[in-house]
C-alpha cells in the first residue's frame, strides 16, 4: 500500500469509528496503534464498523479468521489496502466464494 493511500484509509477508517461509536473519548485523538478493545469499542459497535468497511470498500472478510477487537485502526488499513486473506481489498473478488 502506497504511504498516501494508507493515510487516506485510516483517516477514513477512523471517521467511520467516530460515527459509530456510541462514546468517543470527548476532545481527545483516537491511539491508532491501540487495539479497539483497549479504546473501549464494544463488540456491537465493532460488528457495525466492519460492516461500514466491507462496504465501503468492497471487502470480504474471511469467516474462519475475521478481524477481532484487538484490531487497531491501523492493522484494518492494512487489512483493506492489502487484502483479507480471501477478498479484502479486492472489488472483483469481493463476495465472490
Amino acid at each position: 500500500m502506497e504511504k498516501t493511500e494508507a493515510v487516506h484509509v485510516l483517516a477514513r477508517l477512523e471517521s467511520l469509528l467516530r460515527e459509530v461509536w456510541d462514546e468517543p473519548p470527548a476532545g481527545e485523538p483516537v491511539d491508532r496503534d491501540a487495539s479497539l478493545f483497549s479504546l473501549g469499542v464494544d463488540s456491537l459497535t465493532l460488528v457495525i464498523l466492519l460492516d461500514r468497511i466491507e462496504s465501503e470498500f468492497r471487502v470480504a472478510w474471511d469467516p474462519d479468521n475475521p478481524p477481532g477487537a484487538f484490531s487497531s485502526l491501523c492493522s484494518l488499513a492494512e487489512l483493506v489496502a492489502a487484502g483479507s486473506p480471501d477478498t479484502a481489498g479486492n472489488p472483483d473478488t469481493a463476495g465472490k466464494p
